[in-house]
């Protein structure tokens, strides 16, 4: 009943209020995988859960509790049908929708959520945009099952403050990482003024990813979500998305999300070429796009974000993406055909150092910079990989997916679990026990940390990858960014 589990020690971590984490995450990863028995102990489990009571002790987060919580509990309901977990559905929603009871209607994104402390709630002045723009499926689905609109109101309200204030930031169409809902009226508003810098990793990601989502839950209900994203998707292409000098591309086949920082006084926007493994959905949420959409060239798009993310994969000495990595962007169609010498110039190899001591200094050609070498068990590499699988069929994604898997494995399986890697540039010799057997490899060092999304989204994904295409049918199916799947209804889905 702990939140998550260290794989290491075998003992326990406490995050998110307490509310067993880990086991509402994997429920329908359980259901999905046909793991009757387990399902049906984790239901029992989950029943015992008091959201109202823990509540209590901690500060909530608003974002991550409604992706895994209020997610895991809406999809185990829509796979299983399990009436039993619909009172929990509810209890946990009325508890996540006090969040809105604010003087503007935006959400508290950290609060006291415990009813009679007395608490005033107050939207955050200084927030991450995916905090408060990736709401919407899971509310606006609770309401359906519920049939209760408060929750719905509750989130249109918020779509509408995004729509309102889409042209309002340096970069119109796109909104920066950091946002401020407590000023989201007149023309003073500094909702999308927050910030100058603007990207598709951890402080925005879902936000963008939902705009699809969100046509394809509620199309017909609205087309705010649509057009938000035909404004969005336009700029990020623009500023966002850049083509990699690595070993192996050339002009078409491989591009990166960066971040762009729009400079007032300079009027200029600068690309920073540094991309993140979170970024790495949007090869999927473009692959998505193209088919709801009915845009092929978003399709291609997906294809070289992917592309992008699985090179750095099958290139870093372990087979794993580090968590940040600067490229070399090319600096046009003509320059980006691999040269050695050029790289070696454009790497800033430290002068005058001996060839040996050199290597230290050296990441594999095509990683300009490692920011981040850490591996946290995520998914979002896979996601894309998954999703390109089924929208176009062509068995290489399946390919390259089980190499990933197999990388991963091998890295990350620990005594009690699978653990975050500590430097995935990086294998030293190390003996590990195989079935009661010593065996020498190199490996990655590994963190005695296990993040809930291990099994609902990295391992759902690798599972569905190999699966036949009617489990989780995705012209039925809307997975919300924690690989959630919730049930479409045919008259209000945009597709």
């Amino acid at each position: 009943m702990a939140d998550g589990l260290a794989p290491l020690s075998g003992s326990r971590r406490a995050q998110f209020c307490g509310w067993s984490a880990t086991l509402v995450d994997a429920l329908d990863t359980l259901y999905i995988m046909g793991l009757s028995e387990e399902f049906e102990e984790a239901v029992n489990a989950t029943v015992t859960i008091d959201f109202a009571h823990n509540a209590q002790f901690c500060s909530v987060s608003l974002f991550e509790s409604t992706i895994r919580y209020l997610g895991g509990l809406l999809a185990a309901y829509d796979l299983s049908g399990e009436r039993r977990l619909l009172p929990k559905l509810v209890e946990l929603g009325n508890v996540l929708h006090s969040a809105f009871d604010t003087h503007n209607g935006m959400p508290c994104s950290y609060c006291r959520l415990a009813s009679g402390t007395g608490e005033a709630f107050f939207p955050s002045s200084d927030i991450a945009m995916a905090d408060v723009g990736s709401l919407y499926l899971e509310f606006a689905r609770l309401s359906q099952i519920t049939n209760d609109d408060k929750y719905m109101s509750s989130v249109a309200h918020v779509t509408y403050t995004f729509a309102q204030t889409q042209n309002d930031s340096s970069v119109p169409g796109l909104w920066p990482e950091l946002v401020d809902s407590s000023s989201i009226d007149g023309e003073n508003r500094m909702f999308a003024r927050k910030s100058f810098r603007y990207s598709l990793g951890a402080l925005s990601d879902s936000s963008y990813e939902y705009l699809v989502k969100g046509h394809l839950l509620l199309g017909q209900m609205t087309d705010l979500y649509q057009k938000m994203w035909e404004a969005a998707s336009a700029q990020i292409k623009r500023y966002l998305l850049f083509r990699a000098y690595v070993p192996g591309s050339n002009e078409s086949d491989i591009i990166f999300p960066g971040i762009a920082t729009r400079y007032p006084d300079a009027g200029i926007i600068r690309l920073e070429s540094r991309t993140e493994h979170l970024a790495c959905f949007a090869g999927g949420m473009f692959a998505l796009a193209s088919r709801i959409f009915d845009e092929p060239a978003d399709l291609v798009i997906g294809e070289q974000i992917t592309n992008g993310c699985v090179w750095a994969y099958m290139n870093s000495p372990s087979g794993i993406m580090p968590e940040t990595f600067t490229a070399l962007p090319c600096a046009g169609a003509q320059q980006c055909e691999w040269n050695e010498t050029f790289w070696e110039e454009e790497s800033h190899r430290p002068a005058n150092c001996r060839d040996e001591l050199c290597d230290i200094f050296r990441f594999p050609p095509g990683f300009l910079q490692v920011g981040d070498t850490t591996y946290k068990l995520r998914p979002e590499a896979i996601e894309s990989v998954f999703i390109m699988w089924r929208t176009t069929g062509d068995e290489y994604w399946r390919d390259v997916g089980w190499t990933m898997f197999e990388n991963i494995i091998e890295h990350t399986r620990s005594p009690f679990g699978h653990a975050a890697l500590v430097n995935v540039m990086e294998t030293v010799e190390q003996t590990r026990y195989e079935r009661g057997v010593a065996v020498t490899k190199d490996l990655v060092r590994q963190q005695d940390d296990m993040e809930s999304f291990w099994f609902s989204e990295t391992l759902k994904y690798f599972y569905l990858l190999f699966s036949d295409p009617s489990l989780i049918d995705l012209d039925q199916w809307v997975l919300n960014t924690e690989a959630h799947p919730l049930r479409l209804t045919d008259d209000l889905r945009g597709f």
